[in-house]
C-alpha cells in the first residue's frame, strides 16, 4: 500500500481529541497559557477577494465565516478541483447574521475565477447547526466534497452530506448519518470508501450499533445514492460513546481503530477490512463471541502513531507515583499498547502532554520511580525521583516548557533552558538539574526521549 494512499485515508481524528482531562486541568485555565504561543491566522490576498465577491453577491448583508471543527482541512476556504476546468474552485461556509434570536443556517457557497474575478456559481445552504469537518474524496477520478456535520439526529448521530459539481451547481448526491466515520481507499480498489458508525434496528427492532463500509457504485442509476453498503459488523454494545475512528493501510486493505467509551473510561476497539477472493471482509477483531475483553482504558487519550513507526499505538493509563484519586490535579503515566491477535502487547511508557501535543518518553527504569508535576501558568512540567514521604522539588530531574518562539530569540528565557525541539511558533526548552540521581539524564538525553505529536 502506497504512502499516497495512506496519506489520503481520512479520519475522525482531531488534535483536540486529545482531551484536557489528562492532566486533570482547568480547561480555561490552560487553554488561556497555551494561547499566549499562539498568534491567529490572517486571510491571505485570495481569501480576501474571495471575502469580498461573497459579500458583493450577498448584497452586502452581514455574515460570519464559519470554520470546521477538525480534520485537515480546518479553514472556512476550502480550495479544490471539483469540475473538469484546470483552475481551483473555492469552497466557503459562512452564516448570514439575522435580528432573529434563532440561529442562522450555515450555507456553503463554490466560488470560480471568471475574467479574472471571483465569482459565486453555487450556493447551498446544509442541514447542521455546525461544520465538523470537512474532506475531499475521489471518484472514478473526480472529486468530490463531504461534508460531516452537527445534527440533531437520532441517537446522537452526526450527518455526512457527499457533494458533486455538476452543470447546474453542487448536488448532494448522498446523506448519512453516523456517530464516527473514516473516509479514504480502504480497500484498495482506486476510489475512496465510506466506513461509518452508525445505529440501526435489529429484526428485533432494538437499536444496534454497526460499522459499515460503503463503496462508490454507479450500478444503480444516477439518481440513488452511489455509495452502498457492502460490509459491516457489530460493534461492542459496551460502547456507547465514540471519539475517533482512525485507519492503517494494509497490503489487502485496511486496520481501523475505534475509540470509544465504556462507562467513563475510554477503550479501542480493532476492526479490519480486507478483500478476500474478490469479496470484502470487514471484522471486528477486538469484540466477538469468546474474545478476550482486557482492553487498555484511559480518560481520554485516542490511540495514534505515537513513535512515527508507522504502527498505530493504543493507550491505557494509570496515575505517576505520589498521586491519589482525591488529588485536585493529577497526572497520568501513558503505557502504548499494539495489538498483535487477542493480545495487548506493551511497547513503552510515556508522560503524554495533550494540550501542547508531545510525549516524553519513559526510560524503563523509570517506570513506579519517576513522577511529574506541573506548573500550567508556565506550560512547565518538572520530573523527579519519586520517594515515598519525600520531598518532589528537593529530587528534581529536569523540567520541560514550552515558550513562544518569539519570546525565545528575543532572550525572555533563563539561560537555564536549552532547546529541545521547535514547531511552528512553539519551542520546547529543558532545564537539568544537579541532582545526583541515577535517574538523571543529560539535555541530549532528554532530547532523544522527546517526541513531538503535533
Amino acid at each position: 500500500m502506497n504512502r499516497q494512499r495512506l496519506r489520503r485515508i481520512g479520519s475522525f481524528l482531531t488534535a483536540a481529541a486529545l482531551s484536557f482531562a489528562l492532566t486533570g486541568c482547568s480547561v480555561p485555565r490552560i487553554i488561556g497559557s497555551v494561547d499566549t504561543l499562539l498568534t491567529p491566522p490572517r486571510l491571505t490576498d485570495d481569501q480576501n477577494d474571495i471575502y469580498d465577491a461573497l459579500s458583493a453577491h450577498l448584497s452586502g448583508d452581514s455574515m460570519h465565516l464559519v470554520y470546521p471543527q477538525k480534520g485537515e482541512n480546518l479553514s472556512a476556504f476550502i480550495f479544490c478541483n471539483l469540475d473538469a476546468d484546470p483552475s481551483d474552485e473555492a469552497v466557503v461556509f459562512y452564516q448570514q447574521t439575522t435580528s432573529s434570536t434563532a440561529a442562522a443556517p450555515i450555507s456553503m457557497a463554490v466560488l470560480d475565477l471568471v475574467t479574472g474575478s471571483w465569482q459565486v456559481v453555487s450556493e447551498t445552504e446544509l442541514e447542521g447547526s455546525a461544520v465538523e469537518d470537512v474532506t475531499l474524496l475521489s471518484a472514478d477520478g473526480a472529486q468530490l466534497l463531504a461534508v460531516g456535520l452537527s445534527y440533531a439526529g437520532e441517537n446522537g448521530s452526526s450527518l455526512l452530506d457527499i457533494f458533486s459539481l455538476q452543470g447546474d451547481g453542487m448536488q448532494r448526491i448522498s446523506s448519512k448519518a453516523y456517530q464516527a466515520k473514516a473516509l479514504g481507499d480502504l480497500t484498495g480498489e482506486g476510489n475512496d470508501d465510506l466506513l461509518l458508525i452508525y445505529t440501526q434496528e435489529d429484526s428485533e427492532g432494538l437499536a444496534e450499533v454497526q460499522a459499515g463500509l460503503f463503496r462508490w457504485d454507479l450500478s444503480a442509476g444516477d439518481s440513488a445514492d452511489p455509495y452502498l453498503l457492502v460490509g459491516n459488523c457489530k460493534v461492542n454494545p459496551e460502547m456507547t460513546r465514540y471519539q475517533q475512528l482512525s485507519v492503517t493501510a494494509e497490503s489487502d486493505g485496511s486496520t481501523l481503530y475505534l475509540d470509544g467509551y465504556r462507562g467513563n473510561m475510554m477503550i479501542t476497539e480493532v476492526l479490519s477490512c480486507t478483500m478476500c477472493g474478490g469479496e470484502i471482509q470487514l471484522i471486528n477483531r477486538t469484540w466477538s463471541e469468546g474474545t478476550i475483553t482486557d482492553y487498555p482504558q484511559r480518560l481520554s487519550l485516542t490511540s495514534m502513531d505515537a513513535d512515527g513507526d508507522g504502527v498505530i499505538e493504543i493507550p491505557g493509563q494509570t496515575m505517576l507515583p505520589g498521586y491519589t484519586e482525591e488529588d485536585a490535579e493529577i497526572l497520568y503515566l501513558t503505557q502504548w499498547y499494539h495489538r498483535v491477535g487477542r493480545r495487548f502487547v506493551p511497547q513503552y511508557a510515556a508522560y503524554v502532554n495533550s494540550l501542547l501535543n508531545y510525549q516524553f518518553i519513559f526510560p524503563e527504569d523509570w517506570v513506579d520511580h519517576v513522577s511529574a508535576y506541573r506548573d500550567s501558568s508556565r506550560n512547565e512540567v518538572t520530573f523527579y525521583e519519586w520517594k515515598k514521604g519525600g520531598a518532589p522539588a528537593d529530587s528534581a530531574l529536569f523540567t520541560l516548557r514550552a515558550v513562544s518562539t518569539s519570546d525565545w530569540r528575543a532572550g525572555k528565557v533563563s539561560s537555564e533552558y536549552q532547546l529541545v525541539a521547535s514547531r511552528g511558533q512553539i519551542v520546547f526548552l529543558a532545564r537539568a538539574a544537579d541532582s545526583g540521581s541515577k535517574y538523571a539524564l543529560t539535555i541530549e538525553e532528554i532530547r532523544q526521549q522527546f517526541c513531538d505529536l503535533g
